[in-house]
């Protein structure tokens, strides 16, 4: 732990960053050491992303001071040994991994003949970090899953010859097991070697149990620093603005019965571990839950009700769908909040196919302030921050006439207290008959399911029903073997 004596890599002071009306920045002060991992934690809005983009010379302040390695004016390209790997990608979809790597270190890579070096670079950075990854350097990144594409992000933004301070922003909302664990232990490993890391996370568990200092932000402001040995998950909730909102998961006696006694809102059918033949089923009013190892088939699942082709799979015609990747196939980027939040409703609000703006602007106005989405209606989609993104999209489907809806991780990227107030909003709906399919790369947020299939290489392991439904026991099941396997 670094002294008051020590001179910090990084300081912030009075920092004030604005856009508009809104005030993403309201005077930070914060230090940042080598050697350290810095956790930052607050809600979403409250400035996190905006000061990691000042941090990496993405954005310029209006007033205050930032100083990173003696350097305070910045060059054009960021500060020397600053990286950052960002929630939302920066990688160029269109271009190959090394063509990626190429374009974020072409400073110091040879001008021609480069192909060799970034694929080289690329290769050997991904097997430290992630030693299980199946990447090629020369996979278009576009064509790769969205664990794989973090991963690449998270190696290019590691691959410089001056890693001062990384910056690492959300950097497992896409990954699970043993990819979450490999990252940590490389982070560990280069502050061991000096290295300064700070660490944007809503997951505050991950925060407490690597970061040495865990610095609160709420409305533009740094409101606490503790040492992450001296703090809960409580502590840090409550520094965050209150107490945590309570939410009952379901009990199994209080569960509605798979029983046919309601009716079908979606089938499809499936087969066992041991090859049998089987399905997920969903009946009107039910949460369901698709639980397991992240990659064994819950997008698939998802996919296939979504589409609805086939005559094995039976799903309501009226649904919505809630994707798990926001920038490519959830936010429409040249519209505002309010476009984005109501076009799956326009439909349903108009009158003999004329569109009902003053219905619209009402609908929008009531998700909106139930959601509380910060910047309002009229604020451009790519203005917030990732969490009121997700928030909006999530809202759209809710928004919309839609008998089943489909979440694929939904919330990803948002924080505690979000996530308190859309399990309710969830058990509100499907209290009202609508029925809900649910993905979360979380599992302990599959207690808030009614029921939940547990999956693993895109076949059912097993089935849990209410208070049954724990950590322990779908980390049991998702490593379930075969009988013909485990003979």
């Amino acid at each position: 732990m670094n002294s008051k004596d020590d001179v910090p890599l990084a300081r912030i002071q009075s920092a004030v960053k604005t856009y508009g009306p809104t005030r993403a920045l309201s005077g930070v002060t914060l230090d940042i050491y080598a050697g350290e991992v810095l956790g930052i934690v607050g809600h979403n809005g409250a400035g996190k992303s905006t000061l990691m983009r000042v941090l990496s010379g993405l954005e310029a302040i209006d007033s205050g001071s930032v100083t990173i390695g003696g350097i305070s004016s910045p060059p054009h390209t960021g500060y020397p040994g600053v990286r950052m790997a960002y929630q939302e990608g920066s990688l160029a979809p269109e271009l190959s991994v090394k063509e990626n790597i190429y374009i974020s270190s072409a400073a110091w890579m040879p001008r021609w003949r480069w192909h060799r070096p970034a694929a080289e670079h690329a290769a050997a950075r991904l097997a430290e970090i992630f030693p299980d990854h199946s990447i090629r350097p020369a996979d278009f990144v576009d064509d790769l899953p969205l664990a794989d594409r973090q991963r690449v992000e998270i190696a290019r933004a590691t691959i410089t010859d001056d890693l001062r301070l990384l910056i690492l922003d959300e950097p497992t909302e896409s990954l699970s097991g043993s990819a979450v664990d490999q990252l940590y232990d490389y982070v560990r490993k280069l502050r061991a070697g000096g290295t300064g890391i700070i660490l944007v996370s809503h997951r505050l568990t991950e925060i407490l149990s690597v970061c040495d200092r865990v610095a609160v932000m709420k409305d533009g402001a740094v409101v606490s620093v503790y040492r992450a040995a001296d703090v809960s998950e409580r502590d840090l909730f409550m520094a965050m603005g209150g107490e945590v909102v309570v939410t009952e998961t379901v009990d199994a006696a209080a569960a509605p019965a798979a029983d046919g006694s309601r009716p079908v809102a979606a089938r499809i059918p499936m087969t066992t571990v041991d090859a049998e033949p089987a399905e997920i089923i969903a009946y009107k009013g039910e949460v369901i839950g698709l639980a397991g190892i992240a990659g064994q088939g819950q997008e698939q699942v998802l996919d296939r009700l979504w589409r609805g082709s086939g005559g094995d799979v039976k799903v309501s015609a009226r649904r919505a769908y809630v994707p798990g990747d926001r920038q490519r196939s959830g936010i429409l980027p040249l519209w505002d909040v309010a476009a984005n939040l109501s076009i799956t409703a326009i439909p349903g609000l108009a009158r003999h196919g004329i569109r009902r703006i003053d219905r619209e602007a009402s609908l929008v106005s009531k998700w909106v302030d139930l959601l509380n989405v910060r910047g309002g209606a009229r604020a451009p989609i790519t203005g917030l921050s990732g969490g009121n993104q997700q928030k909006v999209i999530v809202a759209r489907a809710f928004a919309s006439d839609a008998e089943v809806i489909l979440l694929d991780d939904p919330f990803r990227g948002v924080d505690i207290h979000t996530k308190a107030e859309l399990y309710q909003l969830i058990r509100k709906e499907a209290d009202k008959g609508r029925t809900i399919l649910w993905y979360s790369s979380e599992n302990s947020e599959m207690q808030h399911c009614d029921r939940a299939y547990v999956l693993r290489a895109n076949r059912i392991a097993g089935e849990l029903r209410g208070a049954q439904i724990s950590d322990e026991r779908i980390i049991s099941l998702s490593f379930i073997e075969s009988k013909e396997t485990a003979a």
